[in-house]
């Protein structure tokens, strides 16, 4: 939360800096404000990427052959767009993933048991905890 209000802070600099280097017309303005939008969602999305990949080259238990070669076939199937929804995905549904049980799956033919809850068409709206 520090860390944002930091960074906000100094993006809230740059921005006056260069306003008064600048002396953009509002309608310049304007069209810079559009020209950026969506913008702050790609970089959410590329340090969800950034943590994901620093997380998976310093804990070398989580990448194996197996998984490696799963994790580089289904990266290739997806756009550097789609990738980066899929990386905001996961992390928005974290703790879901973790509860998830791998190793001990039910029969096919077993009634479903009470499970994680995952959240799905998060560019639908506005996101509650972020």
């Amino acid at each position: 939360q520090q860390q944002q209000q930091q960074q906000q802070q100094g993006m809230d600099s740059i921005a006056s800096e260069l306003d008064d280097l600048l002396q953009l017309s509002t309608e310049q303005k304007k069209n810079l404000q559009k020209a950026t939008e969506g913008i702050e969602t790609e970089r959410r999305a590329v340090e969800v990427v950034d943590t994901s990949l620093t997380a998976m080259l310093s804990n070398s238990w989580l990448m194996n052959e197996g998984v490696e070669e799963c994790t580089k076939e289904f990266t290739s199937i997806l756009n550097t767009t789609q990738m980066s929804k899929f990386m905001l995905w996961a992390d928005h549904n974290s703790e879901s993933i973790d509860q998830l049980d791998y190793v001990n799956a039910p029969p096919a033919g077993s009634q479903p048991s009470q499970g994680p809850v995952f959240v799905f068409g998060m560019d639908e709206g506005p996101h509650g905890d972020e």
